[in-house]
């Protein structure tokens, strides 16, 4: 998991991030990568905060840049420059304010609900298996006008962790949630080359074609996709049902649980359209 800087400039430049808006949860402790020292004095004069001394700026910047067996320069020592209030979870004990929490079973502390101006989602929650609790534990810890930043594969990465991530479930998680887009963008992140997994390829397009390598085929380009989204109202976190490719409506009893008894689970318009299926 690891950032550069330009992230957080951006939550500050955009006043989502500031010394009077400074607490933020960070989804697994990130490694900062190719820290310019002009990006960690702004970050630091952005929270009105003294200069840092030089020498320990420069000491962030050059291990900010990965060596073998060196550890690098982590989000949190940045943080430590300034009056931002830092804290992360993660499965693997970290760094200080790093609290171990496995997003596969573990909801969060009711003590830190509605408490975190911003939360970070970088590179992390595509490793984990129970995606209901990494975004249910996400809108929980954010305070109603707080944002969560999240940069994630969305294409690509054949061999990198479990989901790749679509505009259209962020589109629907934020009309679930009442969430405001601030910010939806995708970016190129290189490109995965599928006969060097050692993957078994169709040389057709179905299962009855003979195997072989994919030639021309073989390369995807790796995109990631950029989402900032502003929490607007307390309440409960809610997921939608994806039924475009529905060849009919649900069955009652699933509705059921968006409509009558799951209805604080599920965002109202799309109550609305569900209710309008039953009646016909």
């Amino acid at each position: 998991m690891g950032m550069n800087l330009d992230a957080i400039i951006y939550l500050q430049r955009s006043e989502f991030l500031s010394s009077a808006k400074n607490r933020v949860l960070d989804i697994g402790p990130q490694t900062i990568y190719n820290a310019r020292t002009d990006q960690i004095r702004e970050i630091v004069e952005r929270q009105d905060c003294p200069p840092p001394d030089i020498s320990v700026v420069e000491r962030l910047v050059y291990f900010s840049h990965p060596r073998p067996e060196e550890r690098t320069t982590m989000l949190s020592e940045i943080a430590d420059l300034t009056n931002i209030r830092y804290e992360a979870i993660d499965v693997c004990p970290g760094l200080k304010n790093t609290h171990i929490l496995d997003l596969n079973f573990d909801n969060l502390p009711r003590s830190a609900r509605r408490t975190f101006d911003v939360v970070l989602n970088f590179g992390t929650t595509e490793h984990i298996f129970n995606q209901w609790r990494c975004f249910e534990l996400i809108h929980d810890a954010l305070k109603v006008g707080g944002v969560a930043y999240h940069q994630l594969p969305a294409s690509g990465y054949m061999d990198h962790g479990y989901f790749c991530y679509t505009p259209l479930f962020f589109n629907d998680l934020a009309r679930a949630n009442g969430y405001e887009i601030k910010y939806l963008v995708v970016t190129h992140a290189g490109e995965s080359r599928i006969d060097d997994l050692k993957i078994c390829s169709l040389a057709g397009e179905t299962i009855l074609k003979p195997p072989g390598p994919l030639g021309e085929n073989n390369r995807v380009p790796a995109l990631n996709i950029h989402v900032i989204m502003r929490k607007t109202i307390d309440a409960p976190f809610r997921v939608g049902l994806e039924i475009a490719t529905a060849h009919s409506a649900p069955d009652s009893r699933v509705l059921e649980r968006y409509t009558t008894a799951g209805r604080t689970r599920i965002a109202p318009l799309l109550f609305e359209r569900l209710s309008r299926i039953i009646t016909g």
